[in-house]
């Protein structure tokens, strides 16, 4: 794994936010290792973050929301995370 465990590294990355670590996973597409991770921070903001390294650069993409309206755009912060792909020339 390119940044570590995601669960160790998502624990580390909520201390720094203030936030309570909801969920950490990877995945790998096209070769490129992803980690996302899901916080509650506690201003009342849910954030999705999305980190990857591709050709020696670290990628982050990151969705935030109140938590009251969450619930009706998860879904498409959830797609377009998912459809990140880096792309260097």
């Amino acid at each position: 794994a390119v940044l570590g465990d995601p669960q160790i590294v998502g624990v580390g990355l909520a201390k720094k936010r203030n936030a309570k670590l909801i969920s950490a996973s990877e995945r790998l597409t096209e070769g490129v290792l992803f980690y996302k991770f899901d916080f509650a921070i506690k201003d009342g903001t849910h954030q999705l973050l999305q980190l990857c390294v591709c050709k020696g650069k670290l990628w982050s993409l990151d969705a935030n929301a109140p938590e009251k309206r969450w619930a009706k755009r998860s879904d498409m912060y959830e797609f377009v995370l998912g459809s990140f792909m880096p792309k260097l020339a």
